[in-house]
């Protein structure tokens, strides 16, 4: 007994000891973490950076000396860093190897956009699910960045982040960046540090002086273009260059700035675009050549012209002639003879190209530009293998593909303003690469176009108009080819499980950094205000009211895009949309009483259920407009309209109607869009022959059709007299 009774007193002494050991751990804990490592809580920063004196006992960038200019490209990099690991582990995304691209994207500028900004507020301090990194930045003058032209010195703090990436006080330039961007309130910056710098495990943990801040002021979700680079990782698996990214939130000289895309600046160096780059002032011709795509501007400096010339014709058998394609020349200045130098090679290479696939001629492709037949191959006999070597030769097709694909999933309005490079050294093979990906804010239905809205149909090998034909003039050329999509069929279905598993990170990025991208809307306006340039509009993005629900779009809609994609060029797999298997049935039949629970708001008309014909619809005396409505709010359960792509009714209307053929209009009410909505429906022809008809529509192809179900009106006669009729025998919402 005695020993029974000791036991309890025992255990209490154990759990002592237990609790004095943990506090001692506790303190010694905080002993390793000062209060300069400032967490997400720290809303303010009051201590002031610290300057550093110039011989003449000024701080850089004050006085007359305010800004200067820096060459733009990093030293040659050094070796990966093989000590640091390439996941932020507890703190930031997984980094990857994708698309990134420079300073401009190709949007048009439009400096008189009128931009009204919500009352400025400190943020109130919250606690992430998934705590994002914060990157404070003091310049050294105190003064605003708004420059594009030059840099401002100042110093650069990385908190609330693993040990290992955090830094403090580093010696770093900024100055704004962006073309369209650049007129927004929130603006991109450009980074370029003293010495090389490490940034939060980016690309393996490889250290460059310059680095890039992503706005996303245009896209609402904050996640178009970290997606893109994402899947860029997955379909180039590091074979081409393309930016690694992750999000932080930037406080500028103690002011809040939002969150922004961290990525990598595009430009020859190892680890990223790696050719071999032209020293300052080297005049010769033999180096490497990266060009950024600038679509139709053509006052960017180092500009090249390239020749096109070719009429081009893509998988529909439509035709058009293409001229030529502007791009800028990265990494410093360049002579006019270097300028023509590389805009002869690569129009040799869009002519070898064209003849091999429209003429089935084939030709060798000499360095100063020059066309000579090709007489012999290593291999190939038949005309298709007669083209792809030859094509291949002078042009990277694996790299096509992968970038293909990429625009396709995307449906990027800025396709025609891509980014390539060759190497035109001694030792380069001469092969003109696709890649560095970049500019994809107006992407994934960030546009009012049916074409870039929907997530279905072919996008970037067809001319699809969207403001004018933007698609890459290269993959229209090969889109009609065989072979160069069964290449893609292939690459797809390798590549497909990766994709899928990119959206899934999506998703846990929208919801794990939704407290710090609302802190970013609480700055800088929720989405309707941050979508003002007149073509990148659309009714579905001015109805969130939170960040999460404009993540949720996008990730919906990269989800069927995904699902379509893969009916194309899949292995027969995922035939039904995932999640489509739990959906209930939203079949109405009108056999009784029960169809006709969400029937409502009939106007200048009559519905009746009759016992043989189902719905009989008439118009009143009017003849004006009759309509009626199915509420699916009235169920008590929401339906999301992903999962509901075809609507599909059988009608008859009376051989005795007053008219041969009528217009019927379907308002389409989903998502913000609560009531029928003037452009946002469908139409169809129907016949007045006494017979039953069933039509069958596919919403999706509509571009509005996404969010939870609202209400459909049905306004059944255009136009009418008092005795015609039409009877309805079902009304269905479909999974597929």
């Amino acid at each position: 007994m005695k020993r029974h009774a000791y036991i309890p007193k025992l255990l209490w002494y154990v759990l002592l000891s237990v609790l004095f050991v943990s506090l001692l751990l506790l303190s010694a804990c905080d002993s390793h973490n000062p209060p300069s490592d400032t967490t997400a809580e720290s809303v303010e920063q009051t201590t002031e950076a610290p300057t550093e004196e110039t011989p003449d006992g000024t701080a850089p960038g004050t006085g007359d000396g305010d800004s200067f200019t820096l060459p733009d490209e990093d030293e040659p990099t050094a070796e990966p860093d093989t000590t640091a690991g390439s996941d932020p582990a507890e703190t930031t995304e997984e980094p990857s190897s994708e698309g990134d691209d420079p300073e401009e994207p190709s949007e048009a500028d439009t400096p008189g956009a009128v931009i009204t900004l919500p009352e400025e507020t400190v943020p109130e301090p919250e606690t992430d699910a998934r705590p994002m990194p914060r990157l404070d930045i003091y310049t050294d003058d105190g003064g605003d960045v708004t420059s594009k032209d030059h840099y401002k010195h100042g110093t650069a703090t990385l908190s609330n982040c693993h040990e290992k990436f955090a830094f403090e006080n580093v010696g770093v330039n900024i100055r704004a960046r962006g073309n369209s961007t650049f007129h927004a309130p929130k603006k991109p910056f450009r980074l370029k540090f003293d010495a090389k710098q490490e940034m939060l495990g980016l690309n393996g943990g490889r250290a460059y002086k310059s680095w890039v801040l992503m706005a996303d002021y245009y896209d609402g979700s904050m996640l178009r273009t970290y997606g893109t680079f994402k899947f860029a990782m997955a379909l180039m698996e590091k074979a081409y260059y393309s930016s690694d990214c992750t999000h932080v939130e930037v406080y500028l000289n103690g002011e809040y700035r939002g969150v922004y895309l961290l990525c990598e600046q595009t430009q020859m160096n190892r680890g990223r675009v790696d050719i071999p780059e032209k020293e300052d002032g080297d005049t010769s011709l033999e180096h490497g050549y990266l060009m950024i795509g600038v679509g139709g501007q053509a006052d960017e400096p180092e500009l090249i012209s390239i020749p096109i010339d070719l009429h081009i014709t893509d998988r529909t058998g439509q035709t058009r002639y293409y001229h030529s394609i502007n791009f800028t020349l990265s990494g410093g200045s360049y002579t006019e003879e270097q300028k023509a130098y590389v805009s002869r090679y690569v129009a040799g290479v869009f002519q070898v190209m064209g003849r091999a696939i429209y003429e089935n001629e084939y030709f060798t492709l000499h360095r100063d530009g020059r066309l000579t037949p090709k007489r012999s191959f290593e291999w190939a006999v038949t005309d298709e293998e007669k083209q792809i070597e030859t094509i291949s030769a002078v042009f990277n097709l694996e790299s096509a593909v992968s970038m293909c694909i990429l625009d396709e999933i995307c449906k990027n309005l800025d396709a025609m303003a891509f980014n390539m490079y060759v190497d035109l050294s001694p030792e380069g093979d001469g092969v003109l690469t696709l890649a560095a990906p970049w500019d994809f804010d107006f992407s994934m239905a960030n546009t009012h176009y049916s074409t870039t809205h929907s997530y279905t149909g072919f996008y970037a090998t067809n001319f699809s108009e969207s403001e004018g034909v933007r698609v890459n003039f290269l993959y229209v050329l090969l889109g009609r080819i065989p072979w160069f999509e069964d290449m893609i069929r292939e690459h797809w279905q390798e590549n497909y499980t990766e994709l899928k598993t990119v959206v899934s990170d999506m998703v846990s990025v929208n919801h794990g950094y939704d407290a710090a991208f609302n802190r970013d809307w609480d700055r800088w306006g929720k989405a309707v205000n941050r979508n003002l340039i007149h073509h990148h509009s659309h009714a579905d993005l001015a109805t969130f009211n939170e960040h999460a629900d404009a993540g949720t779009f996008v990730t919906d809609w990269l989800t069927m895009r995904l699902w379509w994609l893969n009916k194309q060029w899949g292995d027969g797999s995922d035939a039904t949309l995932p999640g489509a298997e739990e959906a209930p049935e939203l079949q109405l039949t009108f056999k009784t009483p029960e169809d006709m629970a969400i029937v409502t708001d009939a106007r200048r008309c009559t519905v009746e259920l009759t016992e043989e014909n189902g719905l009989l619809l008439r118009p009143d005396y009017e003849c004006y407009d009759p309509y009626f409505s199915f509420n699916y709010d009235l169920i008590g359960k929401k339906f999301d309209a992903m999962f509901y792509p075809i609507l599909e009714f059988t009608y008859k209307v009376p051989r005795g109607n007053s008219q041969r053929t009528y217009t019927t209009e379907l308002f389409l009410c989903t998502g913000g869009i609560e009531n029928a909505t003037g452009g946002v429906s469908t139409t169809v022809e129907i016949e007045a022959d006494g017979k039953w008809h069933t039509v069958r529509i596919d919403l999706s192809e509509t571009g509005f059709w996404a969010g939870t179900i609202h209400e459909i009106r049905m306004d059944f006669f255009s136009s009418c007299e008092p005795d015609d009729k039409m009877y309805l025998r079902d009304f269905k919402l479909l999974t597929q």
